[in-house]
């Protein structure tokens, strides 16, 4: 009886044990500026929300992770600048304490997947940011000797702490994440083609493009976009999206999962909506409107095609204004006149506009052969009547209603200033994001 009570009661206890929660702790210092936190799952290139915390009496963000799946976690700590960490769950607790006034220093006292990942992480990084500044000077043909000898030291680095890692995290799951982190680099840095050349070649050697616990963490897409925006990324306007769309294409045959390569497309889509809308149109017109239907409904098509507007190389809408004087003007009356024109949308109770417009007067008051048209989105004629004087050289207009007038949505104006450079045919030959982005596209054409 007494041998039965005995294994009743240890079976009870294994029990408790079993159910006891596995907890994640974290704790951000200093903790007064982080009182709430959100948790994530990565899942097929998206981020699943799971529960938000504030933190307890001792400074924690307490998470009970027993219910959840091993894979790939975000805690997003900071609202307002969007501070993260990524880490590991797998059915063990996990104590953190991380320091983003530090450079996002990370202690971890709980978590053996976390004790190899996050420091590894954390030197991997900096080690492929000190070679992608090398490799920026290579592009532009300034490499130093002192390059050279960094290029081998840093790669150096990288291949040793990538042994050590592989080493420390057999039998864990970071073993796979560190696996598939692996960068090649070339032996030399003789010349930029060869070397981009041989860089892309082996740029997927070591990933697993069909693993799911990959494809639900942030290490496949992570390399994936490394290698679509990053390496040695296009610079001719006129077909830098055909190389981009060229190296997707190379991608998505590596793909099996229909739905990790739908929603990759996808991300994709949105993704270049501020780098190259002429992609995401590409991907539009080629994958997701061959995609089955109920897929296509999962995927706000329209919204992205609003918010990209009118892309490069698509003739600029003609348009009529009032001029200074009441007279309606028309846009091709303007635009016929000289080489260039540069087209903005303001607005002068817009403080960055406020700023940005003195900064363009100066960069086009030696630019004989641009046109200057501003046209004014207002919801009063005050005070643009006012303001719109300060630039006399600039060809000016206004449209009322500011943003719900359609001139908003037939130009896809998302922000103000917004800038469009057009030929004398209309078409439109760059879209600078800002006046740094105005600037440089000027001294890379110079005068007509």
């Amino acid at each position: 009886m007494k041998n039965f009570l005995l294994g009743l009661t240890l079976s009870m206890l294994s029990l408790v044990s079993a159910q006891k929660p596995v907890k994640l702790k974290a704790k951000i210092h200093p903790p007064q500026n982080y009182p709430w936190s959100v948790l994530y799952q990565l899942k097929d290139v998206k981020q699943n929300y799971i529960n938000n915390k504030r933190q307890d009496k001792d400074s924690l963000f307490v998470y009970n992770m027993s219910q959840l799946t091993p894979g790939m976690y975000l805690l997003m700590y900071d609202m307002n600048q969007h501070n993260y960490v990524y880490f590991i769950y797998n059915n063990e607790p996990i104590n953190l304490e991380i320091y983003p006034h530090q450079h996002n220093k990370i202690l971890i006292s709980r978590s053996k997947e976390n004790k190899v990942f996050l420091p590894y992480a954390g030197k991997h990084n900096l080690w492929v940011s000190k070679i992608n500044q090398i490799e920026k000077k290579l592009i532009l043909g300034e490499l130093t000797p002192k390059d050279r000898t960094d290029y081998l030291k840093y790669t150096g680095k990288l291949k040793a702490l990538q042994q050590k890692a592989l080493n420390q995290s057999k039998g864990l799951l970071a073993h796979k994440y560190i696996k598939n982190m692996a960068e090649y680099y070339p032996a030399n840095l003789t010349n930029a083609a060869k070397y981009f050349e041989e860089r892309k070649e082996h740029f997927f050697d070591q990933v697993d493009f069909n693993d799911k616990d990959l494809q639900n963490s942030n290490i496949l897409i992570n390399k994936i976009n490394a290698y679509i925006f990053a390496l040695n990324p296009p610079k001719n306007p006129k077909t830098k999206h055909l190389v981009y769309f060229k190296r997707i294409k190379s991608i998505l045959p590596l793909i099996k999962n229909q739905t990790y390569k739908n929603n990759l497309i996808y991300s994709l889509t949105s993704s270049f909506v501020n780098v190259d809308g002429r992609v995401s149109k590409m991907l539009i017109d080629k994958y997701i409107k061959h995609m089955p239907a109920e897929t296509q409904k999962k995927f706000d098509v329209h919204k992205i095609l609003d918010l990209i507007g009118l892309t490069i190389g698509e003739k600029a809408p003609d348009f009529n204004f009032d001029d200074l004087a009441g007279h309606q003007r028309h846009l091709y009356q303007l635009t016929s006149k000289k080489p260039y024109n540069l087209l903005i949308f303001w607005s002068s109770t817009c403080p960055h506009c406020l700023r940005a417009m003195p900064k363009i007067r100066e960069l086009m008051k030696n630019r004989k052969d641009f046109n200057v048209i501003a046209i004014g989105l207002e919801s009063d004629k005050e005070p643009w009547l006012t303001e719109h004087l300060k630039y006399p050289n600039f060809y000016h207009g206004i449209k009322l209603k500011k943003w719900e007038n359609p001139i908003v949505k037939t130009y896809g104006i998302h922000a103000t200033p917004s800038f469009f450079i057009l030929n004398n045919k209309n078409e439109i030959i760059a879209e600078p994001y800002e006046v740094k982005d105005l600037k440089q596209w000027l001294k890379s054409h110079p005068k007509k």
